[in-house]
């Protein structure tokens, strides 16, 4: 099985070390060595809160393949809607679940990995239970769409190593044509023609009209690729806006970490959720003033998305629950 995205590839480590202690309990609650019952471990990943009320996310058991699930804000009983990929996806070829991400007016953006080294992307219907063909490309850590047809941004690896993020439209992703220049210092966002000395660490798209979110690592600047001793939590991460057609982009706030982001529909917050190696929560930054407040701790939280009036907000906590909190 290919690579998975970097949550899902941590996920299923901790599930390695976490087995055999759950199989050794279990034995000893049967007593004599006699397994009275063994319950798999469950994981959560990429939840989207679609226009028709439902929050849809990935769930696996196990090493199985990624399934299609979906469940009420109010936290009742949740139910599998494919247990594989649609009919309507044109790979064939070792397909299955990757990530979702936020769709187009309310619907559900859904990624499969196609063979090793491709993703295909498509648009979930909720109301007619339909899927579209967005675009066949290379593989691809994210997504992040403006509009209906198809055009956004997505997150895939580079040469120099993983983050880097690239324009999407008419089903091709493809590199910035220039770099950006942030506070004083010019960085390239996707690719680069002058090797890896001007490349950055940068991931976690989120876009709303022309405006684009994303985090990024100034002092990666000539480190890449990283060797293994260094991590990304090594890294101070900033939380930038651009308007993907100027030359230049603002940082809007430091972050504690790794974050996977989420823009409101008004555009005018963005919530973080944080995971490093020191713990982590889920912040909501003001875009106008850059002030970020602390609205979850607890465990690593990743992927959050906003419910359709921007009220309320969803995300995964530590792999293996979805949690709920109020937007600011």
């Amino acid at each position: 099985m290919r690579q998975m995205n970097a949550g899902r590839s941590r996920a299923r480590a901790l599930r390695m070390v976490t087995l055999p202690v759950v199989v050794l309990a279990v034995v000893m609650l049967g007593g004599c060595g006699r397994i009275m019952g063994l319950v798999e471990p469950v994981s959560v990943f990429n939840p989207v809160w679609a226009a028709d009320g439902w929050v849809y996310y990935l769930r696996e058991v196990s090493s199985d393949w990624a399934e299609l699930w979906r469940q009420r804000p109010d936290q009742g009983k949740a139910e599998r809607v494919l247990k594989g990929p649609p009919q309507e996806a044109d790979c064939d070829e070792g397909t299955g679940f990757s990530f979702l991400f936020a769709g187009s007016n309310g619907d559900v953006g859904v990624a499969l990995e196609c063979g090793w080294d491709r993703t295909e992307l498509l648009s979930y219907s909720p109301d007619d239970k339909t899927f579209a063909p967005l675009a066949l490309t290379r593989f691809l850590a994210g997504a992040a769409l403006v509009n209906g047809d198809g055009r956004g941004y997505v997150e895939a690896p580079r040469e120099c190593g993983p983050g880097g993020i690239q324009i999407l439209a008419d089903g091709t992703a493809s590199e910035f044509p220039a770099p950006v220049t942030i506070d004083g210092r010019t960085f390239n966002l996707s690719g680069s023609d002058t090797g890896c000395q001007s490349i950055v660490l940068v991931r976690s798209p989120a876009a709303v009209g022309d405006r684009l979110f994303f985090i990024t690592a100034p002092d990666s600047l000539g480190r890449l690729p990283l060797p293994p001793e260094v991590s990304p939590d090594d890294f101070t991460w900033h939380l930038t806006e651009w308007d993907g057609k100027s030359a230049t982009a603002r940082f809007l706030t430091e972050l504690p970490g790794l974050a996977d982001l989420a823009v409101s529909p008004d555009g005018q917050s963005v919530i973080a959720a944080v995971s490093s190696d020191d713990g982590g929560g889920v912040w909501s930054v003001d875009v106008g003033t850059g002030k970020k407040t602390r609205i979850a701790d607890g465990g690593n939280a990743y992927a959050p998305s906003f419910s359709p009036d921007g009220k309320r907000l969803v995300y995964v906590e530590d792999f293996d629950r979805l949690k709920f909190a109020s937007a600011p």
